[in-house]
């Protein structure tokens, strides 16, 4: 009766900024809220909701959207929930269990004159996933690893931070029952130490799409022609997936040292220099190259690339990624939260809500 009333109220000219204070909005008038925030700007969640009869304010739009974010994100990641998160372990064994870490930059909103930083903020993504082995098809064509659920998660706090909650997710999916764990990363955001500390016993395979891309950047530094260029690049980008790093690596190193003898760092050398872009690659290549055996990964069944988590981080810039969006920390922290809960395959957004009026 509460949500008739307020929307026959809506209705009234009278009602152009219908308030809705807390108390007059029912739980699903609040799910479409946060739903419509998290999807599109404050201001453009206004016309739907209008054209519905419920003509809201944008603030109200954004203050309903921040106060369930917050609510997820304790539910799901807050102290509470971390330490009870084996409870809910699935009783079912999953075949693979795929962990992926990644970071994107958001724009913080800073007050003028401050010099605490430049409004940057690196927010972190972590994706879980309950996979079926990949396996090569008849062709001889890789097939990668199935998709069964994957569940993800966001924050802006610092790696110490997030890489507890990972963990805990990945025990709220089955970490401990898993045949296999496999972890997928590029070597950024602070990840092989996150790794290191909170998976220790799983193995890391670096992206190879993060890691062929290096060596694209290195064959545009050494041949200008396009047509060389390429067929350069594909020769490397073969060596590195047929697992013969040797070879690959001593062509990588040749090449560059034709052009400026090896640094003892790169720094040394002129800044955008074809020879620090060179070396830079080089020596980040070689000290990550135990995390590179893809073929072996290939045998394995496990994936190869990073596409879930990278995916996440599309789905979380699209909504706030832009020229003129600015976020208070509380509010960047609040709409990745339900972002997330939306994207997680297990219901975990439909769950915390009543069942639609078709279904009750």
């Amino acid at each position: 009766m509460a949500t008739a009333a307020c929307v026959n109220a809506a209705f009234s000219p009278a009602a152009e900024f219908f308030p809705f204070p807390e108390h007059a909005q029912s739980a699903r008038l609040r799910q479409a809220i946060s739903e419509l925030g998290s999807d599109c700007e404050f201001r453009d969640g206004v016309a739907p909701l209008k054209t519905l009869g419920i003509p809201v304010a944008f603030k109200t739009i954004q203050r309903v959207s921040e106060a369930v974010g917050a609510q997820v994100a304790e539910e799901i990641h807050g102290a509470q929930a971390s330490l009870k998160s084996s409870d809910a372990t699935p009783e079912n064994a999953p075949e693979l269990m795929v962990i992926q870490g990644d970071g994107m930059r958001l724009r913080e909103r800073v007050e003028p004159g401050s010099d605490a930083h430049d409004g940057w903020r690196e927010c972190k993504v972590g994706v879980v996933a309950r996979c079926l082995r990949g396996r090569y098809a008849s062709d001889g064509s890789y097939q990668e690893p199935k998709t069964l659920v994957q569940t993800c998660l966001a924050t802006l706090d610092d790696v110490h931070q997030f890489g507890p909650r990972l963990r805990a997710e990945a025990e709220r999916k089955g970490l401990r029952l898993a045949r296999e764990t496999v972890l997928v990363s590029d070597a950024g955001h602070g990840l092989p130490g996150l790794w290191r500390e909170h998976f220790p016993d799983v193995e890391w395979v670096l992206d190879f799409a993060h890691t062929a891309g290096r060596l694209s950047e290195c064959a545009a530094q050494l041949e200008p022609v396009e047509e060389r260029r390429r067929k350069l690049f594909h020769r490397w980008k073969g060596l590195l997936w047929d697992g013969k790093l040797d070879k690959l690596f001593r062509e990588l190193a040749e090449r560059a040292e034709a052009l400026v003898s090896r640094p003892e760092a790169p720094s040394s050398l002129p800044e955008g220099s074809a020879g620090r872009i060179l070396w830079t690659h080089i020596i980040y290549l070689e000290t990550y190259r135990e995390h590179m055996d893809y073929p072996r990964y290939r045998l394995r069944g496990w994936p190869i690339a990073s596409g879930h988590v990278e995916a996440a981080c599309k789905r979380i810039g699209n909504r706030m990624k832009g020229a003129n969006k600015r976020w208070t920390r509380e509010g960047a922290e609040s709409i990745a939260a339900v972002i997330c809960a939306r994207a997680s395959g297990d219901e975990r957004w439909a769950q915390r809500w009543p069942l639609p009026l078709a279904a009750s």
